[in-house]
């Protein structure tokens, strides 16, 4: 993976100010690309990269990259580049390097934007076109790759990370108050807002041209309008998506660097790793678990089982409480915006720990948005009947009833509690009301009385209900997952991934985010994918020969850490520094009664507030990030 940066002046770029600009912007990227980094200027644009040298590793592929008039800054990997090389060769085109960054260069002076639909990969790129005046910004299909803008009069900035486009910009902006009530009610920034006030999120497939007639923002790729013929038959669908997965896991262990696999308890991987053995490929697996920690958040066990099933070689990283805190602010400092999935603490972990081993790794990231993962996908499968249920039931009895059962975290029958109070609470609502429901981090009533002034902002069912409209899907359950594609997966899934791999210098491959195996998926119904109280139905029929049959018996589990224990325990400090009363009222954003509440409720087990208060926590981090570099008090 790489790094980029770059800001085009139309009416004349004044490199005094902006070379140090730029310059403390690449240092910033440094992580992303420690391997090199460069820059390029002419009289209206300058560009900036870092470079982790992944394929092809001589200087001669370094960035910048100037060829017949254009010059791209280009993050990601495209996996068929050596087929669309031979495309052009054909058409008479030389190339000096063996990279695929030259690809794209001269891809696009042949084809233009056509060439965006042949690439097979994941990339954010910025194309200066100094003949014509333009810069292009591009980003793939599902958001793999992050690249924001800021566009100011006849100015535009763009950089891989927001403290990086800050840092160009030569100032910190000023707090989006409508971005950061999304934040608290999703737990994320949902694009195309950013925490910063005009600066935009480039959405997953989209095109951003700049030019004297301003920015012209539109889509080059929509998963609705690419969808394969409707799969009728369940046999044909598991064997076509069993050749689909296994040729993007093959695409994706092309390299000129060591690769490897992240392999956790469940199949997601699992099904990975094994493709990964098929295709012949020495293997390198890396799972993580907490020492201390109940059982329930523990992987290495069961992963090691699959490890020697493959056959694979394979390493355990141990995490305990003491080493979370101690890479705490290496975390926040990789988030360059609040985030509070919690699963970024071990995700950091294990990726600079697979870092010592191998530049790239493969993970499982994207199945479950894909293909049905999560709970909340077969609770989607059961409301339609538990609205049939009458009403005066479901209110006068059952909700009652349920809502008085242990919330209690330390309670045996927590989880299951925990799933029937929230099927019950959002179960009877309409479609785009559930799935609303089923996102929220705080509902509307909580942030109002969060806030000391509420700010504005869409409604989530808004949002959602776009979304969903746009799946052009009647299928309950695929418009649900397009939603999610759409949304959590760019701005929570993608966003935890990329941050916290490459501030170790990890390049991480999605083989399920490969678009010929999304839009496969896409194409079956609902009923493939889960039936019968179990989800992700389709690729456990494909892939069942290929592991052992106890794998697919496991109860699904997330990649979770046991937040509730360490914010009342190990990392109580951080958690009353956050919802402090005198700190709270300086700031001037958030009333100190509910998060006092939150706290006294998880602290006595009377019910769990744990990802209520550790948004408040990463919120705070991010704040204390922005000032320590000087951006933000």
């Amino acid at each position: 993976m790489c790094g980029l940066a770059g800001v085009v002046d139309l009416g004349g770029l004044d490199r005094g100010q902006v070379g140090p600009r730029l310059e403390r912007a690449v240092e910033r990227l440094h992580p992303r690309g420690p391997d090199d980094r460069g820059s390029w200027y002419d009289d209206r644009c300058a560009l900036g990269h870092t470079r982790l040298a992944v394929i092809d590793l001589s200087r001669a592929a370094s960035q910048p990259m100037c060829r017949a008039g254009l010059v791209i800054v280009y993050n990601g990997e495209i996996y068929n580049f050596a087929r669309l090389r031979d495309e052009l060769k054909a058409l008479g085109h030389q190339f000096s390097t063996e990279s695929d960054t030259e690809v794209l260069l001269v891809g696009w002076r042949a084809w233009g934007e056509a060439l965006l639909p042949r690439l097979i990969g994941m990339f954010a790129f910025a194309l200066w076109d100094a003949a014509a005046g333009e810069l292009v910004l591009v980003r793939d299909r599902f958001g793999k790759k992050p690249l924001l803008y800021w566009h100011r009069g006849n100015r535009l900035l763009f950089a891989s990370e927001l403290i990086a486009l800050q840092r160009l910009a030569g100032t910190a902006g000023t707090l989006d108050l409508t971005a950061l009530r999304l934040y608290f009610i999703l737990r994320y920034v949902p694009e195309p807002w950013s925490i910063i006030e005009g600066v935009k999120k480039l959405p997953p497939g989209h095109i951003a041209r700049f030019s004297a007639d301003g920015v012209r923002v539109g889509r080059w790729y929509d998963l609705a309008a690419s969808r394969l013929e409707p799969y009728g038959d369940e046999g044909e669908a598991a064997a076509d998506l069993r050749r689909r997965l296994d040729q993007a896991v093959a695409d994706r262990l092309v390299a000129d660097v060591p690769v490897g696999a992240f392999l956790s308890s469940g199949i997601d991987s699992a099904i990975v790793v094994s493709a990964m053995v098929a295709a012949g490929k020495h293997t390198r697996t890396f799972t993580v678990g907490f020492d201390g920690a109940a059982a329930y958040y523990e992987e290495r066990p069961a992963a090691k089982r699959i490890a020697d099933f493959l056959g694979t070689d394979h390493t355990e990283i141990a995490v305990s409480a003491e080493a979370t805190r101690s890479v705490l602010d290496s975390v926040f400092r990789g988030l360059d915006e609040p985030f509070a999935d919690s699963s970024a603490i071990p995700s950091y972990v294990v990726a600079r720990e697979t870092r010592n081993h191998v530049t790239v790794a493969l993970s499982g990231d994207g199945a479950d948005e894909v293909f049905g993962g999560y709970r909340k996908y077969l609770g989607e499968l059961h409301a339609e009947g538990y609205r049939r249920v009458p009403e005066w039931l479901r209110r006068g009895v059952i909700e009652p009833l349920v809502g008085r059962l242990p919330e209690t975290k330390g309670h045996p029958l927590w989880e299951r509690t925990r799933r029937l109070r929230r099927f019950v609470a959002h179960g009877g609502k309409d479609e785009v009301a559930r799935q609303a429901g089923w996102a929220r981090n705080l509902e509307e009533g909580e942030v109002e009385l969060l806030f000391c002034n509420p700010p504005p902002a869409p409604a989530l069912e808004d949002l959602i209900a776009e979304r969903r409209a746009a799946s052009n899907s009647t299928d309950s359950i695929n418009a649900m997952l397009a939603t999610d594609i759409a949304l959590g997966l760019p701005g929570d899934m993608l966003v935890k991934i990329d941050r916290m791999s490459m501030a170790s210098g990890l390049e991480v491959r999605c083989p399920y985010l490969d678009h010929r195996v999304v839009e496969c998926a896409a194409a079956m119904p609902g009923s493939f994918k889960l039936a019968r109280g179990v989800g992700k139905r389709i690729l456990r029929r494909a892939f069942a020969e290929r592991l052992p049959a106890e794998l697919f018996r496991r109860p699904k589990k997330g990649f979770e850490v046991p937040i509730a224990q360490w914010l009342v325990g190990e990392l109580r400090d951080l958690t009353r520094r956050a919802i402090d009363p005198a700190r709270l009222k300086k700031q001037g954003l958030f009333r100190p009664e509910l998060p006092e509440r939150w706290f006294a409720e998880l602290e006595s087990g009377r019910r769990d507030t744990a990802w209520r208060l550790w948004a408040l926590v990463a919120f705070h981090a991010w704040c204390e990030g922005q000032a320590d570099d000087g951006l933000m008090a």
